[in-house]
C-alpha cells in the first residue's frame, strides 16, 4: 500500500515533466485558443506568442521536476500527506510560474507586444 502513496505523491510531477517535454519539442506555431501558454499578454501578436511560449514550456519543466522532487521529499517525511503536499506544491508553483512569465513578457515587450530592446528573434530567453 505504501506504493500508492509515493505514486500519488510523484504522479503530477512526472505527468507535467512529460507535457512540458512534448510542448518543448511541439511548441504551437500560431496564436491559438486551444494550445500553449495563453494569456491577453501572450496572445498581443506572433512575437509576444512565441517568446510566451518558450519560457511557459521552460516553467511547465521546472514546475514539474520541482513538484515531483517535492513529492518525493513530502513521501520519506510523511506519506500518507505526501500527495497533499506536492498538490499544494503545484498549485503554489504553477501560480509563481505564470506570476514569472509574464514578468518576462512585461520585461521584453511593452504593453501592445512590441519589443521593448531588440527585434532579434533569436533572443528568446
Amino acid at each position: 500500500m505504501e506504493w500508492v502513496f509515493f505514486l500519488s505523491a510523484t504522479a503530477p510531477g512526472l505527468v507535467l515533466t512529460f507535457i512540458s517535454w512534448i510542448y518543448k519539442v511541439h511548441p504551437p506555431k500560431s496564436i491559438n485558443y486551444l494550445y500553449g501558454y495563453r494569456t491577453r499578454r501572450s496572445m498581443r501578436n506572433q512575437d509576444t506568442w512565441d517568446f510566451g511560449n518558450f519560457i511557459g514550456a521552460k516553467m511547465m519543466l521546472w514546475v514539474g521536476i520541482s513538484t515531483f522532487i517535492a513529492g518525493v521529499i513530502a513521501y520519506f517525511i510523511k506519506p500518507s500527506w505526501a500527495m497533499g503536499i506536492s498538490t499544494f506544491f503545484l498549485i503554489v508553483a504553477v501560480f509563481v510560474g505564470i506570476f514569472w512569465c509574464e514578468r518576462q513578457l512585461g520585461i521584453k515587450f511593452d504593453k501592445n507586444g512590441r519589443p521593448l530592446f531588440d527585434k532579434d528573434p533569436s533572443n528568446l530567453g
